[in-house]
C-alpha cells in the first residue's frame, strides 16, 4: 500500500466503527471517489440529525489529532510544513496536491488532503472565488501581505492599461515590485498564483486576465493575437489554422467565420485578397488608389520603383496593378524626369 495510504489507515485506526465511517464518507478516504458525502447526507443514512454527524466528525478529529502529536505521519506533515514555509505560507491546492503526490509516489485527492490538514489543525482553506483559485495557508498575516502585493501588480499592470507585458520584460520589472514589499522573488511568484488577476497567453504573454490579448475568447481577439505575434499579414485560412494550432480552447473554428469576423473589425486591414493585417502595425484601409495617392501625398514624387516598393509594403497588389491606376490623369501625373506625383490641376 502507498505510503499516504498507510498515512491514512494508520490515523483512522484507532476510531470507532462509526466515527471512521463518517470520515471515511466525508472525505472519500477510500480513494474509490472524489466526492464525500455531506453532514446532513451522512445524519440521513444513520437516521441521526445533522449535527449528530458533525458532533461525532468532531470527537474523530480530536483522537486523530491526538495521534498526530504522538508523531503520527510524521513524514507527511513535516513535509508539508517545509512546502508551505517555502511558498510564504500559502499554497494553492493543486500545487500542494503536486507536490505530495511527487515526493510520496501517490495520488491523493483534495478531500484526503483535507483531512490531513484539517486533522493537523495548523491550516486554513480558501475554497476559491471569483478572485483566487482555491488555496491553503498557514499563516494569515502572510496571506494579508500576498493580497498585498497582488494588488501592488495589478495596480501597476492597470496603469499600463492595453499594453502587455512579455515574460522577459516582467522578468525585469517584477523584482523591484516584490523588492517594496520586503517579499523574496520565488514567494512572491507564488502569491501571484493564487489569484486569477494575472495570466499567460499562448504566446508567453504576462498581463492581466482581464485583458483581452491575454485571454482572448473571440475569434476576432484571437485572431489579433495571431497576427500581432506572427507581426505579419496572413490569409484568413492561415489565421484560422494559427488559432486551431494554439488551442485557446476545444472548440473548432472555420476560416469562413474568421473572414466574416475581421471584415467587420476596425483593428484589421484587408491587404489583399483574404489577406489581412493589422491597422496598428501600419497597415490602412483603401483601395490601390488611394495608398497610391496616401504614399505621394506622404512622400513627395516618386520614382516608379520606389513608389511600387512603398505600395507592396501596405498592400499585396501586383507592379501592373499599381502603373494602372497611375494612368488616371485625373489623379496622377508623370513629371518630365520620369516621377510621379499627384495632379494638383
Amino acid at each position: 500500500m502507498a505510503e499516504m495510504q498507510l498515512t491514512i489507515s494508520n490515523l483512522l485506526e484507532d476510531l470507532n466503527p462509526r466515527q471512521k465511517n463518517v470520515l471515511g464518507r466525508r472525505f472519500a478516504l477510500d480513494g474509490k471517489s472524489k466526492a464525500g458525502l455531506t453532514l446532513a447526507e451522512l445524519g440521513k443514512k444513520y437516521g441521526v440529525t445533522r449535527e449528530r454527524i458533525r458532533q461525532i466528525e468532531e470527537a474523530a478529529f480530536a483522537s486523530v489529532r491526538k495521534k498526530i502529536q504522538a508523531g503520527a505521519g510524521k513524514p507527511v506533515f513535516t513535509f508539508v510544513k517545509s512546502h508551505m514555509d517555502k511558498m510564504g505560507g500559502v499554497s494553492r491546492e493543486d500545487v500542494l496536491l503536486k507536490e505530495i503526490s511527487a515526493e510520496f509516489g501517490a495520488g491523493l485527492t483534495p478531500l484526503q488532503l483535507h483531512f490531513l490538514l484539517e486533522a493537523n489543525d495548523g491550516y486554513g482553506f480558501h475554497s476559491g472565488d471569483k478572485d483566487f483559485y482555491p488555496f491553503w495557508l498557514s499563516d494569515q498575516k502572510m496571506f494579508q501581505l500576498s493580497k498585498a502585493l497582488i494588488e501592488k501588480i495589478y495596480r501597476h499592470l492597470k496603469e499600463k492599461k492595453a499594453d502587455v507585458l512579455r515574460e522577459k520584460n516582467f522578468n525585469e520589472v517584477f523584482p523591484f515590485l516584490a523588492k517594496e514589499l520586503n517579499v523574496p522573488e520565488n514567494v512572491s511568484r507564488n502569491y501571484l498564483a493564487i489569484s486569477k488577476k494575472f495570466g499567460v497567453n499562448h504566446y508567453g504573454d504576462f498581463g492581466l486576465s482581464e485583458w483581452a490579448e491575454i485571454n482572448p475568447k473571440t475569434v476576432r481577439d484571437r485572431a489579433y493575437l495571431v497576427l500581432k505575434n506572427v507581426e505579419k499579414p496572413l490569409h484568413f485560412r492561415d489565421i484560422a489554422t494559427h488559432i486551431k494550432d494554439r488551442k485557446f480552447d476545444e472548440k473548432n473554428v472555420h476560416a469562413s467565420t474568421v473572414h466574416n469576423e475581421l471584415i467587420k473589425d476596425g483593428r484589421f486591414v484587408l491587404v489583399g485578397r483574404g489577406i489581412y493585417a493589422l491597422a496598428e502595425h501600419g497597415y490602412q484601409p483603401g483601395t490601390a488608389r488611394e495608398v497610391i495617392a496616401r504614399i505621394l501625398k506622404s512622400s513627395g514624387p516618386l520614382d516608379i520603383d520606389n513608389l511600387v516598393q512603398l505600395v507592396l509594403k501596405e498592400r499585396f497588389f501586383k507592379q501592373n496593378t499599381v502603373m494602372l491606376n497611375l494612368q488616371n490623369k485625373k489623379l496622377f501625373r508623370k513629371l518630365p524626369d520620369g516621377r510621379y506625383n499627384i495632379n494638383q490641376a
